[in-house]
């Protein structure tokens, strides 16, 4: 396992601002690097936050517990990369997950193309999306995100 650890002690961060901070930190990590958390109190409500949004992907160790100080070691895992037609799957499951959610406001999403080898996803952002102005910050946080959470092997997710 590489010793690459990314430290966030909690403490010091105001409590609104910490699972965002955490969530960054996470995506940033390549596989095999640990994001060490240090907090106050039993970070649990984080743990089954984890177990929802990246099932399978990740190990949680405890270092410390308590009771004025918990240390908390998250080690992304290394996965198999999907490629073809499985990775093609797991991008259109993540499609469907967030195409309610813009279908509700009068668009859609397609996808266009996938490269297996830069790992680079290319939708196309339609209807009443396709225009919108906040059509970058959906790209970002709604299609990247998601398609990242059923395939962690994506680097990018690109608009045509």
């Amino acid at each position: 396992m590489s010793e690459n650890v990314v430290t966030l002690d909690l403490r010091t961060i105001p409590v609104f601002e910490r699972h965002p901070k955490i969530f960054d930190a996470w995506e940033d990590l390549e596989a095999e690097e640990v994001l060490r958390i240090i907090n106050d109190h039993d970070p649990k409500p984080l743990h089954y936050q984890f177990e929802g949004e990246y099932p399978e992907t990740y190990r949680w160790d405890y270092v410390t517990k308590g009771p004025e100080e918990w240390v908390v070691n998250i080690t992304k895992l290394k996965l198999a990369e999907a490629s073809g037609e499985e990775l093609k799957r797991k991008v259109e499951e993540a499609l469907d997950e967030v195409r309610p959610y813009l279908q509700a406001d009068g668009g859609d999403v397609e996808l266009i193309d996938i490269d297996d080898i830069a790992k680079v996803v290319k939708v196309r952002l339609v209807g009443a999306c396709g225009g919108c102005p906040s059509a970058a910050m959906t790209l970002k946080s709604g299609v990247e995100n998601t398609i990242k959470k059923y395939a962690p092997e994506i680097k990018a997710v690109e608009p045509v």
